[in-house]
């Protein structure tokens, strides 16, 4: 991995290394390049402040890691060259104590912070800015002033559903550190699993932790082993739901009827905590003492989320004891609940978080709230005074492309209300469109038509706020436009009468669209509101983000396939300014980055990826499932877990050792060939199509060898792969030679096209956005 590396970073030596683009994730507030270089030597040596162990072990992982980087073996003798300075006089807010300054010249580095996190960050800049050249190692001159934008930049790891060795923890920690993520959210209890050993309540691991739960010395480990990288590590004891291996441990805690099977079914289940019973705040009071006394950070996390009111609802002593407090409902239950539970947290000397569910009028204005529902709940929160954290957008346990989760802010910019007298008339649709688990997703579209003779249109959602499309065309008999929803990105292709049908991608996969007109108007004013911004204050409240990585997909053997690269665009999302929002400019770094993580860092997604394909066609066959994987995506969104779910698979016990499972979420190949189908059917420059040919000669000649391998078990996706790298050429051709296919080749190509955009074993062909554009500039050159 280390020479692909350093192949990838070849084309950048024809430019002196002050001119090369930097490869720097995340990218910082402020850089100015100076032209020149520092290059080193055996004689490289760091100059640390007095006193300071911490920066001591940092420092020795820089050079360990630099000495790699360099082939270089350092001369602790010689002068200093790397001069680290702490100004610790000088106060700092969150986001300072991160802040640090870097100047580089052809003489010295030097590197200041007013903390040691400072330190480590720009210790991490300085790692990634390394170049290894011909014969030669160095650093471009320059000065960077740098700190985050956000103070909370999370990643929820769920070792409860399905069990993680502290090893892949420890591996992801170094990751997060070096992106700048600074907080590891831990989810220890879940109705499948309890991983925090309790010395009080010794039955909580014994029943919820026989695959695996980690002792009170190895958190303690752990939080050093975090601390030393400048993370804090925040842990969660969910109640009062997802309980179902706590009421299995304790039985008298829950409502009635307790649990009496261990849990291994996905989805959210009705075992709940006895709110009316005082033996349960005895117990949490017992059980969060040890927990605050393993980890040292100021919060804790107490979950409260999905919880079923049923067993509450029938329960007859909880509901005696409802109209004994006067609760009007089970809302106003849990409510009570969590007031109980956050005064016993403040006793602890801690601050309560709870995700969204736990917002209501009476909570204490100190409880943070973690939105995982929308940005209308963390919007919510900020208002009534919380300090609260964006969860929505960041679950990377759903693929999505790395792209959605960088368009992703905590602060969003508001929609824009048009001029009304610019209005020549709007239109009205309710639609909706069936998911095979869960409700169906209802909504409203709205399309304006202004004087000018341009359109805008937008989505409304129940209890969402609005939402404005983008690439909005209208033509005669079908509107397309494109939208980012709680879902991910969405893609609309709709025919729009007194009806509207068609489809919205969500994600990679299709949902078929159905519904009414009901409005049609030139008068004023519209029927919605547009979006709601938030006060200064409000603003101040949002700490920042968490990525969510949930263990239903999850083992250690496909964690870091799951959680990077896509886990950068997070960690840039959080930290740089929210102006930095070129994609192509990310993606670029994104992959120059991913590969320096596997060299230097330890991201074992490649190797995850190379291990599940052996398992599946052995090490003769290996190159072609790589090269036939580019064409390949998982379904995104949560359409995995819907097709598990209608195929009796949602459960813990479902194989994850299928194709799919080793797959990322997208591949830079089919991102690149996708663009450059788009640039040749501009330009039609040869060049381009003899690369854009060889391309699909090289998969389909991968999928011809898979096919005809009597030793692999046949898999129809493979031919269905091969057939459309012969659309694709057969199209591309045709486009060349100005000679249109027959009207039954289209045909037959339209319908291996939605073949292959359906989910089939629980992936998406990607090939077929590129061939798709083919075909459609086939049909428009020629009508």
């Amino acid at each position: 991995m280390r020479t692909l590396y350093c192949l990838c970073l070849s084309f950048l030596l024809l430019k002196p290394v002050w001119a090369q683009p930097l490869a720097l994730l995340p990218y910082p507030q402020q850089l100015e390049l100076h032209q020149g270089e520092f290059v080193f030597t055996n004689q490289f040596k760091v100059q640390l402040p007095a006193g300071q162990p911490e920066l001591k072990t940092a420092v020795k992982r820089f050079i360990q890691q630099s000495a790699i980087a360099t082939q270089l073996d350092f001369n602790a003798h010689s002068e200093p060259q790397l001069l680290i300075r702490l100004d610790l006089a000088k106060t700092s807010t969150a986001v300072q104590t991160e802040a640090y300054q870097l100047k580089i010249s052809s003489k010295q580095i030097q590197l200041s912070a007013r903390h040691a996190t400072g330190i480590k960050h720009g210790l991490h800049s300085l790692q990634q800015l390394i170049r290894r050249q011909a014969d030669k190692t160095v650093l471009p001159a320059l000065q960077i002033e740098d700190e985050p934008r956000f103070s909370w930049r999370g990643l929820l790891l769920d070792p409860a559903r399905r069990f993680l060795p502290l090893t892949d923890i420890k591996r992801q920690l170094d990751l997060m550190a070096a992106v700048k993520l600074n907080v590891l959210h831990l989810h220890l209890t879940d109705d499948q699993g309890w991983r925090f050993e309790s010395k009080v309540f010794p039955k909580l691991q014994q029943v919820g932790g026989k695959d695996g739960y980690y002792t009170q010395d190895e958190l303690r480990e752990l939080v050093l082993y975090a601390k030393e990288r400048g993370i804090r590590v925040v842990p969660e004891i969910d109640v009062p739901g997802h309980t179902t291996t706590l009421g299995l441990a304790y039985p008298e805690l829950m409502t009635a009827p307790a649990p009496t099977a261990a849990e291994i079914r996905w989805g959210v289940h009705p075992a709940v905590l006895d709110p009316s019973n005082d033996q349960v705040y005895i117990f949490l009071q017992q059980l969060l003492s040890e927990v605050a006394q393993v980890f040292p950070d100021p919060y804790l996390h107490i979950g409260g989320d999905e919880v079923l009111p049923d067993r509450w609802q029938q329960n007859p002593e909880v509901q005696a004891f409802m109209q004994q407090q006067k609760l009007a409902d089970v809302g106003a239950l849990q409510a009570y609940f969590n007031r109980r539970v956050e005064l016993i947290v403040k006793s602890l000397g801690k601050t309560m978080i709870g995700w969204d569910e736990v917002l209501d009028d009476e909570l204490p204005d100190s409880v943070v709230v973690q939105s995982w529902r929308g940005t209308e709940s963390l919007f919510q929160a900020a208002e009534k005074g919380h300090a609260a954290i964006l969860s929505t957008g960041f679950y990377l346990d759903q693929p999505q492309t790395a792209a959605f989760h960088y368009r992703n802010d905590p602060l969003p910019d508001a929609v824009s209300a048009p001029e009304a007298d610019q209005i020549k008339s709007w239109s009205g649709w309710n639609f909706q469109f069936e998911r095979k688990r869960g409700s169906p997703v209802t909504g409203t579209l709205y399309l304006l038509q202004f004087i000018s003779g341009s359109e805008r249109a937008f989505i409304q959602f129940p209890d969402k706020m609005l939402i404005e499309a983008q690439a909005v065309k209208v033509n005669p008999g079908h509107t397309n436009f494109q939208f980012d929803s709680w879902m991910g990105p969405v893609k609309a292709r709709l025919q729009l009468t007194d009806t509207v049908q068609g489809t919205f991608v969500v994600g990679n996969a299709p949902y078929q669209l159905t519904g009414k007109a009901f409005a049609k108007s030139e008068q004023h004013p519209l029927p919605f509101n547009f979006g709601r911004t938030l006060s200064t204050q409000a603003q101040q409240q949002i700490l920042g983000g968490e990525i969510a990585l949930w263990g239903e997909l999850i083992t250690p053997e496909l964690i870091d396939i799951r959680l990077w690269p896509n886990g950068f665009a997070v960690a840039e999302r959080l930290w740089s300014p929210k102006s930095r929002d070129d994609e192509q400019d990310f993606y670029q770094r994104m992959e120059l980055v991913q590969l320096w993580a596997q060299d230097f860092i330890g991201l074992k997604s490649r190797q995850q990826q190379i291990q599940g394909f052996k398992q599946l066609v052995g090490a003769s066959h290996l190159a072609d499932l790589l090269t036939l994987a580019e064409t390949l995506e998982p379904a995104h969104y949560y359409h995995r877990l819907h097709e598990k779910s209608v195929a009796g698979l949602y459960h813990q016990q479902a194989p994850l050792h299928q194709l799919v499972d080793f797959l990322p979420a997208e591949h830079e190949a089919m991102r690149q060939f996708e663009q450059e189908v788009v640039l040749w059917l501009q330009q039609k420059k040869p060049g381009q199509l003899r690369q854009l040919q060889d391309k699909l000669r090289h998969w389909q000649l991968a999928a011809q060898r898979l096919v005809k391998a009597p030793e692999i078990t046949a898999n129809p996706l493979f031919q269905q792969i091969e057939d459309l790298c012969q659309a694709g050429l057969d199209l591309s051709t045709s486009i060349d030679a100005q000679q249109p296919l027959s009207l039954a080749k289209q045909q037959k190509i339209e319908l291996q096209l939605d073949k292959a955009e359906a989910i089939q074993q629980e992936m998406v062909i990607a090939l077929h956005r590129a061939i798709t554009t083919l075909l459609q500039a086939t049909a428009a050159e020629h009508n």
